[in-house]
Parts: C-alpha cells; structure tokens; sequence
C-alpha cells in the first residue's frame, strides 16, 4: 500500500514517519485490496492532529484525530480506520448472505402452519 504523508504548519520526523509506515503496514496486512493511504498532519494551538483518506477497491474511509502528539494522533486514526473497515467488511458480509427463496416459500406453505378453526386459513388455501 502506498503512504502519503503531507505536513502542514509541522515538519514530519523520522518517528511520526516509522509510526504512521508500521500502521499502514498492518492496515495492508489485514485488508487486501487497499491502494493509498493519506495522511495530512498538522499543529495548532498545541494539539497535533492527523486526517487520513484510505482508497482502494471499492472503498474510501475517512478519519481525524487530535492528540497531544503526532504518533498518538496517527494511532488514534489508525484505530478509527480499523473500527470503519471492520464494519464495512461485516456490512458487505451480511448483505451477501440471502437466504434460500425455495426454502422460504416450502416453511410459510407449510400445513404445520394452519390452526384448524383458524378464519385466517383460508387464505393460506
């Protein structure tokens, strides 16, 4: 996965570049199909804050957060990231999963189903 890294009012050292190239490293290990990580660091009035976009197939999340320092920040998005891709994956899971229409129709046939003074029955007739 390709990292971006961008400095805004804040020069980028060598440690926030090893935090934010590790968690990158396990965002890719953990999801496949991910291109591009970016990342905007920046400082203001003493807290330092990092937004990150994550592109790949088919998926763009997005995250911010503030800290005192800028790896905290960048392990407080990293979090973020995680929590949206873990129920993004799940949503796609559930949604793919479709119950067996023959299946449906054989259980609400079903005589088992009928009560036998039911005025309703008739219906099912």
């Amino acid at each position: 996965m390709e990292l971006l890294l961008t400095g805004k009012h804040v020069e980028i050292k060598d440690d926030a570049r090893a935090v934010a190239q590790k968690l990158a490293d396990k965002l890719s290990a953990d999801y496949a199909k991910l291109s591009t990580l970016r990342m905007v660091l920046s400082a203001e009035r003493g807290l330092n804050s990092c937004e990150a976009l994550l592109n790949g197939n088919n998926v763009n999340l997005s995250a911010s957060a503030k800290a005192d320092s800028i790896p905290a920040a960048i392990a407080a998005v990293y979090d973020k990231l995680d929590k949206q891709m873990r129920r993004y994956l799940n949503k796609i899971q559930d949604r793919s999963v479709s119950g067996d229409p023959a299946l449906k129709e054989k259980i609400w046939a079903s005589a088992d189903l009928k009560l036998e003074n039911d005025a309703e029955a008739e219906i099912f007739e």
